[in-house]
């Protein structure tokens, strides 16, 4: 996987927005048709230094010229923890983001939890382009406190609409469940805060 990466980064262009690209920090990447005009286009994630938050580049492809166009830099905005080639003897991370394309036209974009004391909480974004940008289009989160009994909470909702589902376990170890509906808003993927979105899961 890491060498089909590096090649395929040497065929993008050296300056992607004015910013090089070094091929050996590419942590993952996924290719789709993002903005529904039948071609394939590019997104991948880019470690900045050790520890950092992770830099996110998305590519459209020009039909026209038959190259991949650099659109969007989102800068340190996914957190995760790569053990690359910079630090030799680790063992392999748990906590690399995923990417991963739906059919329709959306990304799907998993951030593990970083392995912070016995509380994990991942998250699951649903990323996609609209109006010539990319924008956070849903958000999910599963909660579980592994140091104490029946700690635990679950939420997925669509952003632009409001609308979804949530659950909490319980003393007892049943769940709670309760529908979420707050108003709807678009935010983009640059903007974006989980702030607001733990509060709609959890209100």
């Amino acid at each position: 996987m890491k060498s089909l990466l590096v090649a395929l980064a040497m065929l993008l262009p050296t300056a992607a927005l004015g910013e090089p690209i070094d091929t050996r920090k590419i942590i993952t990447a996924v290719t789709g048709d993002f903005n529904g005009d039948g071609a394939v286009d590019l997104a991948m994630v880019v470690e900045t230094q050790p520890g950092n938050p992770m830099d996110i580049h998305f590519f459209l492809r020009d039909k026209e010229h038959n190259y991949l166009k650099p659109v969007e830099i989102v800068h340190e905005q996914i957190l995760g923890e790569w053990n690359g080639y910079d630090r030799p003897g680790y063992e392999n991370s748990d906590t690399e983001p995923e990417l991963t394309m739906l059919p329709n036209g959306s990304i799907k974009f998993y951030l593990p939890a970083m392995p912070i004391g016995g509380q994990r909480t991942n998250m699951t974004l649903t990323i996609a382009w609209r109006n010539g940008a990319f924008i956070v289009a849903g958000f999910a989160y599963d909660y579980e406190d592994f140091q104490q009994d029946n700690v635990a909470s679950a939420c997925e909702y669509n952003v632009l609409t409001g609308k979804g589902t949530s659950s909490k376990t319980q003393p007892d170890g049943s769940s709670k469940h309760r529908t979420v509906s707050v108003e709807g808003r678009t935010v983009a993927f640059k903007d974006w805060n989980p702030g607001a979105d733990f509060s709609a899961c959890d209100g």
